[in-house]
């Protein structure tokens, strides 16, 4: 399971309870993973060209 939303904001976030949480958590690993989405790249890309292009014909 993948999430960009901390473990602390998972009741709020999900509506589970901390008992479920507790069962989810109990034997898994937790992996910090801090960079840029991966999923996101090509967007970013296509954003960042035309922000160059934008401020080049503003300027």
């Amino acid at each position: 399971m993948t999430t960009n939303v901390g473990i602390a904001d998972w009741a709020t976030a999900f509506g589970v309870t901390a008992a479920m949480l507790d069962r989810l958590l109990h034997r898994a690993t937790v992996v910090g993973i801090d960079g840029p989405s991966y999923r996101l790249r090509s967007h970013q890309s296509t954003s960042d060209k035309l922000r160059k292009a934008v401020n080049a014909h503003v300027s």
